[in-house]
């Protein structure tokens, strides 16, 4: 079953609610088809349904949908509609790379890959990766907790992994995530609330590092993913 979106409480602004309905409306669907509710091959709710039972704006709903169809989830079929392809591909079928791996270890070998990349981001990248991104950011911006952030933190980074191109880069990353799913995430905590200046210094690293791929500014990006990996390293190891 999908879950409605809650419904936004005072004077939410346009930008605010339109990230929220977006996000909702993700985390619905990925749910459902990782449930099963949806089978694989089966069709989605139209792009109108979808908007009323939410309360979203139809661009809202298209732009959810889109970062399915990235993922692999979900496919469209012109004059048909919107088809489950199967599970989301960052918890898809069982691959032993990157099982049981310290943090310590995943955060070498993203930082020997990850400073590379903004190169192929550059050549490569098309409006859509970086609406995709702005949406991950805008995920990381209105996360409820813990799980919620991790997960579009993560999310970010498979994006733009996923705007150079290279499906061996992508299945690397996707590896990660499940790792760090099996290791960490819905452990107990997960619900609790982010703290302001965590939730802010994220966001600023990862905002600056999507600026400077937009903007062409390989270097400047590059900088931007070793300091951010090399800060949570250190944090990881407390200095």
């Amino acid at each position: 079953m999908l879950e409605d979106s809650p419904k936004p409480s005072g004077r939410t602004n346009i930008r605010q609610k339109a990230a929220a309905d977006r996000e909702a409306i993700y985390k619905s669907m990925t749910k459902a088809i990782r449930n099963g509710d949806f089978a694989a091959g089966s069709k989605l709710p139209t792009e109108r349904e979808l908007s009323e039972q939410f309360g979203a704006a139809r661009n809202t709903v298209r732009q959810a949908l889109d970062v399915l169809v990235r993922e692999g989830a979900v496919s469209r079929q012109v004059g048909r509609g919107t088809f489950v392809a199967g599970r989301a591909t960052t918890d898809g079928p069982p691959n032993r790379l990157g099982m049981n791996l310290s943090l310590e270890e995943i955060l070498e070998v993203r930082l020997l890959l990850e400073p590379q990349i903004p190169r192929l981001v550059v050549e490569r990248a098309d409006d859509s990766h970086f609406e995709a991104m702005e949406a991950c950011l805008d995920g990381i911006r209105n996360a409820r907790d813990w799980s919620e952030y991790k997960e579009w933190k993560y999310q970010l980074h498979l994006t733009m992994l996923r705007a150079t191109g290279n499906r061996f880069l992508v299945q690397i990353f996707e590896a990660i995530i499940r790792s760090r799913r099996e290791d960490q995430w819905g452990r107990a905590g997960d619900g609790g609330t982010i703290p302001h200046d965590v939730r802010d210094t994220t966001l600023d690293a990862n905002e600056r590092i999507v600026e400077a791929l937009r903007d062409g500014r390989t270097d400047d990006a590059s900088h931007g993913i070793r300091r951010y990996l090399n800060e949570i390293l250190a944090s990881v190891h407390g200095i």
